[in-house]
């Protein structure tokens, strides 16, 4: 007992003792969060991001600010190179021309107006290309994606979850309202899974989406949303590279894509053992969930509030937008 007492002393085993009773809490209500989505069908990362914002006043605490910080940073650029693992270049390979177009197209024109809306309506650039990258990719993975590789201290973290927050309902609502309405314009059940998977932010709502008109349709929109998710890995290097660069310290530097790149060639060569890929892929859900809790203590919903109605207006302004350049870009190409 002595012995493990003085092993606890170690110099190796303070960073340890301080950060644990914030993780632990942060790994709580990940927890809980992942519980209550189970049971109510709700998106996870909403839940516990939600459930964070209760526990603010706790996670102010000294004892406990260390661990969130902890999870907050570190952890978030860890669960961020374990994404590498879902990502393979056989999705750029499984869906035909039509989608590839729609997508290569629509994605640089939605990223590329997310900074000039952004620009006009006097948000801050690093908030205004978060938004951008989540509406344009794959919603809240997109979003945590690039606040990883953002140099600290150039986007406040209640702007990130302003984004998560918006991008989350706005997603929940494309998938009620687009089937119908692309349906209702007389779109083709192929044309109508490609335009799902290409407007829908989240791949298991482009997916729900397109079930809910058929099983092709589904399966049209869920090869289109991966074909968008496979994207993220090129433009993360790239933000990585123009965002950190020489004069950046070295904590800045995004070290943590050497891992990410390793994963996705890895995945994408087959190297990569199924069990061990979906051990993985668990685990970097894991991170976010954990991610999502620590930021939702160190930041008050108050302060969310607080933003107005210009972040909303642009996640909104730019959904639509993806939607009509969807459309035009489908009916330029098929023509």
């Amino acid at each position: 007992m002595n012995t493990s007492l003085r092993a606890l002393d170690h110099p190796w085993a303070v960073p340890l003792k301080r950060r644990y009773p914030g993780a632990a809490l942060c790994v709580v209500v990940a927890l809980a969060g992942s519980f209550l989505a189970e049971h109510y069908g709700a998106p996870a990362l909403v839940l516990v991001l939600l459930l964070g914002f209760g526990f603010a006043s706790q996670a102010s605490d000294e004892r406990m600010r260390p661990g969130v910080e902890f999870c907050a940073r570190p952890v978030l650029r860890i669960g961020v190179a374990l994404l590498g693992a879902r990502i393979g270049a056989e999705q750029l390979m499984a869906v035909g021309n039509l989608p590839l177009l729609v997508v290569v197209t629509c994605v640089p024109l939605t990223i590329g107006s997310a900074l000039l809306l952004g620009h006009w309506l006097n948000l801050p650039r690093m908030q205004s290309l978060v938004a951008g990258v989540a509406v344009a990719i794959c919603g809240v993975s997109a979003a945590v994606a690039v606040a990883a590789v953002i140099p600290q201290g150039k986007l406040e973290e209640r702007r990130l979850l302003g984004v998560v927050v918006g991008v989350t309902g706005l997603g929940t609502l494309s998938m009620l309202l687009l089937p119908p309405l692309f349906s209702g314009l007389g779109f083709s059940e192929l044309h109508t899974g490609l335009l799902l998977g290409a407007s829908i932010h989240d791949v298991a709502q482009a997916a729900g989406a397109g079930y809910l008109v058929s099983d092709n349709a589904g399966d049209i929109a869920t090869l289109t949303k991966l074909l968008r998710v496979a994207l993220l890995a090129p433009l993360i290097l790239l933000l990585g590279a123009l965002l950190n660069d020489r004069n950046s310290g070295p904590a800045d530097h995004p070290w943590f894509l050497l891992g990410f790149v390793a994963l996705f060639a890895l995945n994408s060569l087959g190297w990569l053992p199924e069990e061990l890929r979906q051990l993985l892929v668990t685990a970097s859900g894991a991170c976010l969930l954990v991610v999502m809790a620590a930021l939702g203590m160190r930041t008050s919903l108050g302060a969310i509030i607080a933003q107005g109605w210009r972040p909303m207006a642009l996640l909104a302004s730019l959904s639509g937008l993806l939607i009509v350049s969807a459309m035009a870009t489908l009916a330029l190409y098929s023509s």
